[in-house]
Order: C-alpha cells, then structure tokens, then sequence
C-alpha cells in the first residue's frame, strides 16, 4: 500500500471521528431550558460536594436526601423525571411521602429502558408540584459519583438519544475496525491483523459493558453475574490484546528480549482477570487495587512501546504515541469523573472511548504501512533466495557440465572431441540461458572447422547467417569482448548475443545466442554463457591433449603407424572378436627387400626417409577399418579384419605394386623401394593370434627365397 493513500485514508478516517465526537460532544452538553434547581443532603453511606449538585455513592449503599421545587402541572409538557448518567449502579431508587419509583440497575437494565439505554431516568408524579423532598436510594461495588438532574421527560429522552447517539457512532467505529482487520487478516495472512481483530472486538464489548449496553444483548446478560468483576476482566483484556498489537506494530517480533517481558506481562492481565470471574467478595477491594495497578501499568508498557516505535522510525507512531498519551489523559478525566472532581459531560464521559477508536484506526493504518514493510523485507528475501537457489542451480549445472565433458570425453578420438563437446555445451546451456537458437562456429579449432547448433532444426539458418556474415564475425570474435545487438528475423525484433571462443590464432569461433523479442540476455546470463564455453573448450584442449599423448604412446614415432605394442593389443582384441563372431581374419607381413643396403648406401637419414615413405604408400593402399603397424625395424604388418584368403592375396598384391611404383627422391637422388609380403588367414579354431602371426612370418620368408618383391601365402601346414 503507497504512503499516500495510507495518509490519505488516516486523514479522512480521523476527521470523521473528530467531527462525530464535536457534534456529539456539544449536543451532549446542552443543557435543557427545562431543568429546575436541585439541592442534595448527604445520607448514611453517601457523600455531596460542596456546591449540592454532586453524590458520592460506594462501595456500598447510600442514602442522599433531595429538595427541589417543582412548577405548577402544564398539561401540553411531558412529566417531570430525575435524571442521571448510567454508572455501574447494583440498584437504585426514589421514595418519598409514601411513593417510591422504580428500581433501576446497571447490570439489569429493564425492558422500558430500551435497546441501549442512555442513563438513569426515574419518573416523579404528573400531579407533584412545589416543593419536594425525596431520598436517594442507591448501592455500587466500586465508587462511583451521581449527578441528578430534574427535567421534562422530553428533554431528558432528548439527551439519551444524544448519547446514544455517540454511543452508537464510537460502537459503528470499532465495529469497522474489527471487519476490516479480519478482512485484511484473510487477504494478507498476517497475524498481526488477527490481533489487531481480538483487540477491537474486546474494546467494542469493554465499551458496551461499561456504557450498560453489553447486558440487553441475548446471550450476553449473563455477563451481568459478574458485576464489576466482570468490567475488571474485560478490562484486563483489552490491556492484554492491545499490548499484543502494540508488539507486532512496534516491530519488536525480532527483539526477543523486549517481547518476552510483554508476552510475559499480558500473561499476568489474563491471570488477573481469571482471579476476577472467579468472584470472591473478599478479594474485592484489593482486586480494585490491584486491576487499577495492572491497567497503569500497560498504559505506561504501551508509552514506552510507542516511544521505542518512534526511535525506530516505524510509521506512524509520532500519530500512534500522541492519540496514546491523549486516551489515557482521557481515562484519567474518566475516572476524576467517577470519584466527583469533574462535571459530568460528554467529553469526560466519553472522551477515554473516543479516544480508543481514533488510537485503533491509526494502529490499523500503521500496521497496513508495517505489512508493507514485512512485505517488502519478505519480497527482499524471497528474491535473495530465489537468486541463491538460481546461483545454486547454475553451480550445479556448472558441476554436472564438467562431470559430462569429462566422462564423455575420455579416452574419445580427436576428430569428434571438439564437435562432443560443444554439443554438450548447447545442452547444458539452454535451461540456463534460454533462446530461440544456439550455436557454437569455430574455424581452425585444433585444426578442424565445427559448426554446432541447438535445435538441430535452425542448422540451415545459421549457416547461411554464417556464410553471409563470415569476416564480420570473425572480426567480433577476434576482439574478445561479449556484446549483443538488435537484428531482424522474419522481419521481427530479435536480440543476437556473441561471445567469442577463446582459441589459438589463427583459428577462431563464436557462441551465438539469439531471442525473439526486444528483451536482451543479462548481463548474468551473457557471464553465464562465457563460463560454459570456457569449460568447453578447455575439456576439449585438455581430452585433445590426452588424446595426442595416447596416439603418441600407441604410434611410431618415425612412421606414424602403431607401434609394436599398439600391434599385440590389436591383434589379440581382433582375433578373439574375429572367433567370437566367426568371421575371417587375415594378416599380412611385410619386410622391405635389400633395406639394409639401402641403409648403408643412403645413411641412417635416408633409411628413416625410406621408412616414412613405405609407410606412407602402404596406408594410402588400404581401406578404412585395416590396421597397419611397424612391428620390427623394416617390418610392417597388415590386420584385415572380415577378409579370408583371396581377398588377404588381392590386397597383399596392391600394397606390393603400389610400394614398387612409389618414387621418392633423397638428395636429389631417385629411389624405388620393393617389399616381400607373407599373407595368413585364420583358422576357424583359432582365437589368438599366435599360430596365424607364425604361418604369415613363415610365408614372408618364402617370399623372400623366391627372390623378393612377391606375395606368399601360408598353406595351413607349413612342412
């Protein structure tokens, strides 16, 4: 809720009370033209003040004796009638002259007194006239000072209406309080607004008793047992649920020490107004003490509560602490009121209740302006932790992209690293980052170009965007800084983020995210985006790393082809698979004819050129899936997996003739080089390449007796 509106509403809500309580206040202090004189005498148990016009009564019963002097019977005016404030009398009556009235009771109102009776009215004898003398009969568990007034009937009724009246309005008052804190309570869900509930509710049923009404609601005259215990207790109670709003509107829910000695204080009220239903007269003048004490008490508790809501600047409470100060100033007039120092008008009557209402409303608008507070501060770590749960699932897919680029990477061949891991990157990034399409181009990465985009389905886009825009990329990603900028897609806004790959020059790529829309990436998301691709890219260096020194271990250093180890393990895992799924196998053994002349001749350089050339010629005449290895010094063999004899023969002759017409020149010097070949074909029993390895080795040697640059192939006994 905006502070305006709340001043707004407070301004309007306080100048209707203030103008009710006015009119209220000075109709209730007319005083009727009507009104004759009246001098009292103090009876047994009563006490007047020095000017007659004020009874003390109580606690106990009085007698006080009254003389007035009434004019001559007008029939068109109403009867005479004596006239007081409605106090919390046990009983109370006239006689004289043989005539007694009706007895009125506080605690019983009759059935002739009305809905909410407005005061004591005690009607004389229509034929009275002159002088007269009646006795005052009336008796009070607690002290309290009477103000009797002889009028017209017309003209007392006329002031009952006009109390009612404020009555009426100060009821209305905290009864609208009380439907707007429940209300509020079920819209916002905060408690604070259930106390603020309990507080007005006990307030409105305090006030009724205390003005006489509470005993002609049904149901309610029960109450009435109680007499003034019963006031004492409602009274308690509404101190205990006022400190309770008090508390929460303060903002003390976080000062445990200051809310402990308030809930601890409230605890005491209840207890007290417990001792009080409990209603052992006995007790009686040590309980007035004792409520009286309590009630002082939570008035200063609450002043200092609001004194300490003002040091914290909670809103409000400069209003809050003032109206607080001012309804006690006025149940202070209220009980000078009843001991007989004041006059008996509406302001000293009604003032304290006057006050209530004005105090609860500004409490109400305080506590909407703290709910908004506790709103915000909600909000504030609502949106804390929703970015530390944001920051947590970021880490996490952080976490879980690295597990997965390492896993999957491991041990993968270097042409599909690069390509696997932008993949991966894509995946991970898109629940994070979310856009219309993601792609990751990348030029000369470890010496291969990759185009990888997410979905696959915007792959014909993007490489058309590539193809059109190639040097302009290039030229962003070379810069190293991230940007996004505003493009057009389908004739639609759409936001475009680059962020550049950070690789050797002079390769270079891109992460290019695009989104529909004129909303950009954040700047968390585009910092989001680098940290994945730096991930990416650096599992990819370090598994092309790791695969560079694998293919070392596993390569001749001077052919290029495996070495002798990576050989035995090759042919061991082939032949067992060859056996396990029972297809052929043949093996090939090759030895450069006169290699050792030619060393000799050409020197240990041009044997090592030799050597790469053969190689070279020999892998350029197989087919993918062959396995070619050094396994000695001028010795090489051939794995032909899923080939049987004449298919091992027809390759063995390929490689011979393609060795025999390769030139190479070394110090401008031709050279031809021939090779002898043994060719051998697994047997179907057989599972390891020992015996099949011996029969090729044993036909490489025919080839060589039978004059060299030839093929031999092993007979399945060789005798």
């Amino acid at each position: 809720m905006h502070a305006d509106w709340q001043h707004r509403l407070l301004v309007v809500g306080l100048a209707w009370l203030l103008v009710l309580s006015v009119v209220g206040v000075l109709a209730a202090n007319r005083v009727p033209a009507s009104e004759v004189g009246l001098r009292m005498q103090a009876g047994p148990g009563a006490g007047v003040s020095d000017d007659g016009r004020v009874l003390a009564i109580g606690p106990g019963s009085g007698v006080a004796i009254l003389r007035f002097a009434l004019p001559a019977p007008d029939p068109g005016a109403s009867r005479w009638v004596v006239w007081m404030g409605r106090d919390p009398l046990e009983s109370l009556w006239l006689e004289g002259d043989g005539w007694s009235s009706t007895q009125r009771h506080f605690f019983a109102p009759a059935a002739d007194e009305g809905v909410l009776p407005g005061g004591f009215l005690l009607a004389l004898p229509g034929d009275w006239r002159g002088p007269v003398t009646l006795r005052l009969h009336a008796s009070s568990d607690e002290r309290v000072s009477l103000r009797p007034r002889v009028m017209r009937e017309a003209n007392a009724m006329q002031l009952a209406r006009r109390g009612v009246a404020l009555e009426s309005a100060i009821y209305a008052g905290l009864f609208v309080l009380a439907l707007l804190a429940l209300a509020l309570n079920s819209a916002a869900r905060e408690r604070s607004f259930l106390a603020l509930f309990a507080c007005t509710a006990a307030g409105l049923v305090l006030l009724a008793a205390q003005n006489g009404h509470l005993y002609q609601v049904p149901g309610l005259g029960v109450l009435a047992h109680w007499g003034m215990s019963g006031l004492w207790t409602l009274s308690l109670l509404f101190a205990a649920s006022a400190l309770q709003v008090l508390l929460r509107y303060a903002g003390l829910r976080g000062a445990v020490g200051a809310r402990r000695w308030l809930d601890r204080y409230c605890l005491v009220l209840v207890g007290l107004a417990c001792v009080c239903l409990v209603d052992l007269q006995a007790l009686d003048p040590l309980l007035s003490t004792l409520v009286w004490l309590a009630l002082l008490g939570a008035g200063l508790l609450a002043i200092a509560t609001l004194a300490g809501a003002l040091r914290r600047h909670v809103p409000l409470a400069t209003a809050s602490l003032l109206m607080m100060l001012v309804t006690g100033t006025a149940a202070a007039v209220r009980a000078g009121l009843s001991q007989g120092w004041l006059l008996d008008a509406a302001w000293t009557r009604f003032g304290y209740q006057v006050a209530i209402v004005v105090t609860l409303a500004i409490l109400m608008v305080g506590l909407l302006s703290r709910i908004g507070e506790f709103r915000n501060e909600r909000d504030r770590d609502q949106l804390a932790r929703l970015d530390s749960e944001r920051r947590m699932a970021r880490e996490a897919a952080r976490a879980d992209l690295t597990v997965t680029l390492q896993s999957r990477l491991r041990g993968m061949d270097g042409a599909d690293i690069e390509w696997t891991a932008f993949r991966l990157l894509l995946q991970h990034l898109a629940p994070q980052v979310p856009a219309d399409w993601a792609a990751v181009i990348a030029f000369g990465y470890h010496g291969h170009d990759v185009q990888v985009v997410e979905p696959d389905a915007c792959m014909p886009r993007v490489h058309d965007l590539v193809a059109m825009r190639k040097l302009a990329l290039k030229r962003l990603a070379m810069q190293g800084t991230p940007l996004q900028q505003v493009a057009q897609h389908d004739g639609l806004p759409c936001i475009e983020a680059l962020v550049p790959l950070s690789i050797r020059a002079p390769g270079w790529g891109v992460l290019l995210l695009q989104r529909s829309g004129s909303e950009g990436f954040s700047t968390e998301e585009m910092t989001l985006a680098g940290e994945f691709l730096r991930l990416a890219t650096m599992q990819a260096d370090d598994s092309m790393a790791a695969a560079q020194l694998r293919r070392s271990a596993e390569l001749d250093a001077l052919t290029g082809t495996f070495n002798r180890r990576s050989m035995d393990h090759w042919l061991a895992r082939t032949f067992a698979q060859a056996h396990q799924q029972r297809q052929p196998l043949s093996l090939l053994f090759i030895d450069i004819d006169h290699f050792k002349a030619v060393n000799d001749r050409l020197g240990h350089s041009g044997g090592d050129q030799c050597l790469r050339e053969v190689a070279a010629a020999l892998r350029g005449a197989l087919e993918p899936g062959d396995v070619l290895g050094r396994y000695g010094g001028e010795e090489f063999i051939v794995l032909l997996p899923g080939r049987g004899g004449a298919d091992g023969r027809e390759v063995a002759e390929r490689l011979r003739a393609t060795v025999e017409r390769h030139a190479f020149r070394h110090e401008n010097q031709a050279e031809r080089m021939t090779v002898s070949i043994g060719v051998a074909t697994r047997l179907e029993a057989e599972n390891t390449p020992d015996a099949t390895v011996k029969r090729a080795d044993q036909a490489l040697y025919s080839a060589k007796r039978a004059g060299r640059n030839c093929v031999q192939v092993a007979p399945a006994v060789f005798t």
